[in-house]
């Protein structure tokens, strides 16, 4: 059982050394996105932005129409990371996941533990 987790694990490789080496960009997963200031940077870097995982509604629809305009905003929905499955976002292999967490001083649960 391990030495096929190795090979899917080696041909997973392969095929992504394959698909960047044909031209195609890299893929990126953004969490907690807001409405897409770290996308906008990797798009402006030659990144493909796959998807995001957002929980504020607006936000999320505002990041779908940023970036994948010629989508419905609805399939790109407001999620929330503690419940959201990886296979559940429908993305496919992703290159790189990035991420810029609330910061704690302006988080609710952060404030509580200020005091």
């Amino acid at each position: 059982m391990r030495n096929r987790a190795r090979a899917a694990e080696r041909d997973g490789r392969a095929a992504k050394v394959a698909r960047l080496r044909a031209g195609d960009p890299p893929r990126v997963l953004d969490l907690f996105a807001g409405c897409g200031g770290m996308s906008l940077g990797f798009a402006r870097e030659g990144f493909a932005v796959a998807g995001a995982v957002e929980l504020d509604p607006l936000a999320a629809r505002s990041h779908a129409l940023n970036f994948h305009r010629d989508a419905d905003p609805a399939a790109f929905p407001a999620r929330d990371i503690t419940a959201t499955d990886p296979d559940d976002l429908g993305l496919g292999p992703v290159d790189v996941v990035v991420g810029g967490p609330p910061c704690q001083s302006y988080a609710r649960v952060g404030r509580a533990k200020l005091r």
